[in-house]
């Protein structure tokens, strides 16, 4: 609960103080106090905050001031208010997006890298992958290594935005790293999944995976190494591409 409503602005101890009120009804400072092991004026401010999201009312009888949560089904609409805005924000970025590109002084043909390490700045890679992607995109994948730097859940969440916006991949596994498909139903190899995999000889063996898209190049390493970088280079892409489509051409569909 408290990791969920983070997402919207809620700290712990507001998370702590909704529920404790969701639990007992209509209740007085100082009774909501003893029950969390709280202080009056941090309760005051956490009930404040929680007022102006809607989730807690204050009412006053017989001159004593009382507060009670807000039915859960309120904690739904925030999300759905936060959804709209964000939404209608992404509409109004996208008309704008022109305008930036003609303030890019260093334009396309100029050569860039970006570093990055860590779990999260690794995820930010295969973002980048989702947002500069056409319709395809061309991969050296060794699968389990991936998985283990950067989580299976993630994975799934980058091929379900995958498939929403219609981008095909074509992959190059080394069989030593392959997983099983019943473990992982949706790294599978067909149009469903929009993926074709080929196989390299199993003398062949790599840990460290790199993505061709557009005029970028993708790497990440295994989590021994933890790092990953982006290319943004015509040339390099044009290079990494003749380099794949051999191997491709010279690779095998069976996993065996």
């Amino acid at each position: 609960m408290e990791k969920i409503l983070t997402t919207l602005g809620i700290n712990k101890e507001e998370t702590e103080t909704y529920l404790s009120l969701l639990e007992t009804g209509p209740t007085t400072v100082g009774k909501l106090s003893q029950r969390i092991n709280k202080p009056r004026p941090s309760l005051y401010g956490f009930l404040k905050r929680l007022q102006e999201k809607g989730l807690v009312t204050e009412s006053s009888k017989f001159g004593t001031k009382s507060f009670m949560a807000e039915p859960p089904e309120k904690i739904n609409l925030l999300f759905q208010q936060l959804i709209d805005k964000l939404q209608k924000g992404q509409k109004d970025y996208q008309k704008i997006i022109p305008e930036l590109k003609k303030r890019d002084v260093s334009g396309p043909s100029t050569p860039k890298l970006k570093l990055y390490e860590g779990e999260d700045a690794l995820k930010s890679i295969l973002r980048d992958v989702l947002i500069y992607s056409e319709k395809e995109f061309l991969t050296f994948w060794p699968p389990k290594p991936m998985i283990e730097v950067i989580s299976s859940e993630f994975f799934r969440y980058f091929q379900e935005k995958k498939i929403e916006k219609d981008i095909f991949a074509r992959a190059l596994w080394p069989l030593k790293q392959r997983v099983d498909f019943k473990d992982y139903p949706w790294l599978q190899s067909n149009p469903e999944q929009k993926r074709e995999i080929r196989f390299f000889p199993k003398e062949i063996d790599f840990s460290m995976g790199f993505m061709i898209y557009g005029t970028k190049v993708a790497f990440i390493s295994s989590k021994k190494e933890n790092f990953g970088f982006i290319i943004e280079s015509q040339e390099f892409a044009e290079m990494l591409k003749s380099l794949f489509e051999f191997f491709w051409n010279n690779s095998s569909v069976k996993n065996k």
